[in-house]
């Protein structure tokens, strides 16, 4: 409401300081402020599609002001969205939308939010633009996780006679403008809450690598491993155990990816998965490395003991087995060693 004001009252600050000696009376008259859309809805009754686009122009600016008299007349801008000869019908679906905004029926103003097509700017920060956004990505990822269930249950081979979901084209290319221009701007924190909410693997993904080429301003969105611990976190608001066991093996496919691996990570993930073979392997290797990977070794073994059931560790201690001519780890490493070593064998 301050930002329409601001930008209300600019417009005879500006002229003031470009004309010197020119009265508030002369540039209202010369400017006069419109009181009324009764005469630009008049035009939408004209013959010209011209005319009309030009009426559809005009109260596209000022629908804020004059929703109400605008509502009167929403049949009319139905009907030219609806006929698709006429050119300018994406702008007559916008005015639409807006009016069904102001008058609080959010369904009908996403509908038409969608025939817009690009006129609908994801970047316009206003109200209308946010919540419809809002009600769009929920829309989005609800079909989304229908989709998913209904794919789990053909994996399963669970017969279902529920129909296929089907999404609006036109829904997906507003939430992937969407997902662009956060991607542009580095906001990948958002991408990623939608790529969850909406069960969307091949974005989780995207979102995790990309932030290593070109890192975000937030902590999380630093670096791919920064992105990797986020993801790990975030998992744990992932109700369905499916869907959150196919993350962590994105998960693992992008930690084995990385040019300086992170084990604990890795390790975290595999333990989720059950992977305790995985897990052993790579405890395997680390002891048979430099004394700076046997120290990370123990690390691991801390963390797995943590979070880990007895079980999975037990299958993991009868796994391990180094090598007998592993370098030493020195003497530095023996007090870690015995503490990782007794944790390991008390919780089996």
């Amino acid at each position: 409401r301050s930002r329409r004001l601001l930008l209300r009252q600019r417009p005879s600050s500006f002229a003031e300081k470009a004309i010197p000696g020119m009265s508030a009376a002369v540039m209202r008259a010369s400017a006069p402020r419109l009181t009324s859309a009764v005469g630009l809805l008049a035009m939408l009754e004209e013959q010209e599609a011209q005319i009309k686009a030009h009426a559809l122009t005009k109260l596209n600016a000022v629908v804020p002001d004059f929703w109400a008299e605008i509502a009167e007349s929403l049949p009319d801008i139905e009907s030219l969205y609806e006929d698709e000869a006429f050119p300018q019908r994406q702008l007559a679906a916008l005015v639409a939308s807006k009016v069904y905004f102001y008058l609080g029926e959010l369904k009908d103003a996403l509908e038409y939010a969608l025939g817009a097509g690009s006129l609908f700017n994801v970047d316009e920060g206003s109200d209308f633009v946010e919540t419809l956004l809002s009600k769009g990505i929920d829309e989005y990822c609800s079909l989304y996780v229908k989709r998913s269930e209904q794919a789990l249950a053909a994996e399963r081979g669970s017969s279902s006679d529920a129909t296929e979901v089907t999404i609006d084209p036109r829904l997906v290319e507003l939430v992937e403008r969407l997902v662009a221009s956060s991607l542009q701007k580095r906001a990948y924190q958002a991408v990623m809450g939608i790529a969850l909410e909406s069960r969307r693997l091949d974005m989780v993904e995207q979102v995790i690598r990309m932030c290593e080429a070109a890192p975000g301003e937030h902590e999380h969105e630093g670096s791919t491993s920064a992105m990797l611990s986020h993801a790990f976190a975030l998992c744990s608001t992932v109700s369905s155990y499916d869907f959150r066991h196919k993350i962590m093996a994105v998960l693992v496919r992008v930690y084995r990816s990385l040019a300086t691996p992170d084990y604990i990570g890795m390790c975290r993930c595999l333990a989720h998965l059950g992977d305790g073979a995985a897990v052993s392997e790579i405890l395997n290797k680390l002891l048979d490395g430099s004394k700076d990977n046997i120290l990370v070794s123990y690390q691991v073994a801390f963390d797995l003991v943590e979070n880990s059931t007895q079980s999975f560790l037990k299958a993991v201690l009868g796994a391990i087995t180094p090598s007998l001519d592993a370098p030493a780890a020195g003497e530095a490493a023996a007090p870690e060693a015995a503490a990782a070593a007794a944790a390991a064998e008390g919780a089996a």
